[in-house]
């Protein structure tokens, strides 16, 4: 009678452990079901969420300085335009890789300077290093509104010129604040500025009337090369330091710009690339004995404009101080340009211009 009730009692505990275990694993099951099926529903949210915007309320639209799509709140801002030296002395400039125009022209012995322009919205920490002004530079300046144009003193044509109250003139010589000189190089080749201290600038001195104001130019959609690709532009402005020599990319559509031989990069390695190249010919004359250039910048003459590896060319048009330079085929139709970073090589009688 013991012995029964002892065997009794095994079968009840081991009918307890199975049933124990049997609820551990329905209890471990619904478990991993539940984390799994929260985990998925906060995936699915999360993409919900981020990656399936309302197509609604994204707007792009070209921008006037240069064709780039942004958002309509992009569209009105201020623009600051900068002289930065090509000296031997000055190299490796700082953040001209980073400007959306540029500018290139001769200056005394023919050596090439650089306007380079920038908009308000561009996080650009350094600049230059920045130099003198010249008048012809301010020709180009004044297709944009007011820019705010930030330069180190200039020519004694330039600083007459801008007395006038058509310019928004940031002098380094009176507004030393928003500029800084370097230690690691000797003046005048030191002084840079950022598009930081330029807004502090604008915020300062500038007026809703400086705010960027310009027609633009034609922006399409151009197509690639075919078999008559021009892969290599040669700009001599006074050769060999001062030649600039552009490369296109089949693969980028974009031009890579050359400076003695090597690729010409900013001080923190950025290599320059373009986009869309324009060869402006002019006509210029020596002004005094320093050397300083009158430059044409109002009538026409000569353009040549590359991008995607084509060539048109043409002829540029400028009207009037205030109005756009265009550039147009020899059909008269206006040449489009690219999207995208812009650079205007402006080449005068003792330079050459040569492509294959």
């Amino acid at each position: 009678m013991r012995n029964d009730t002892v065997t009794i009692g095994n079968r009840e505990i081991k009918l307890l452990y199975i049933a124990s275990a049997v609820i551990t694993v329905l209890g471990v099951v619904l478990l991993v079901w539940f984390v799994f099926h929260s985990s998925y529903r906060s995936t699915v949210s999360l993409v919900d969420e981020s990656f399936v915007p309302d197509e609604s309320s994204v707007v792009c639209e070209p921008r006037a300085l240069d064709g780039r799509c942004v958002d309509l709140e992009e569209q009105e801002y201020e623009l600051y335009a900068v002289m930065i030296e090509n000296h031997r002395d000055a190299r490796p400039q700082s953040g001209l890789a980073r400007a959306s125009v540029v500018y290139e022209a001769p200056v005394e012995a023919n050596f090439s300077r650089f306007m380079a322009l920038y908009t308000s919205q561009q996080g650009v920490s350094k600049i230059g290093p920045v130099r003198s002004a010249r008048s012809y530079f301010l020709d180009w300046v004044s297709e944009y509104g007011t820019p705010l144009y930030a330069h180190v003193g200039g020519s004694p044509a330039a600083l007459a010129a801008l007395k006038s109250s058509r310019y928004f003139d940031f002098n380094e010589f009176y507004r030393g604040s928003y500029f800084w000189r370097s230690t690691d190089r000797y003046a005048p080749h030191n002084v840079y500025t950022s598009t930081e201290l330029l807004k502090k600038g604008f915020e300062e001195y500038g007026t809703t009337s400086t705010l960027f104001v310009s027609s633009t130019w034609l922006y399409g959609s151009v197509p690639v090369c075919d078999d008559a690709c021009v892969i290599t532009i040669t700009i001599s402005f006074s050769p060999p330091v001062y030649e600039a020599v552009w490369v296109y990319s089949s693969s980028t559509e974009k031009y890579t710009r050359f400076q003695m031989g090597k690729p010409h990069a900013d001080q923190d390695g950025t290599v320059i690339t373009a986009d869309t190249i324009v060869v402006q010919q002019v006509e210029s004359r020596v002004l005094d004995e320093v050397g300083r250039l009158d430059i044409t910048t109002v009538g026409e003459g000569g353009a040549h404009v590359f991008t995607k590896g084509r060539l048109v060319t043409g002829t540029w048009v400028k009207n009037s101080r205030e109005s756009k330079t265009r550039f147009y085929d020899m059909d008269g139709k206006e040449i489009p340009f690219t999207p995208g970073t812009i650079w205007i090589e402006v080449v005068n009688g003792r330079g050459t211009v040569a492509w294959e």
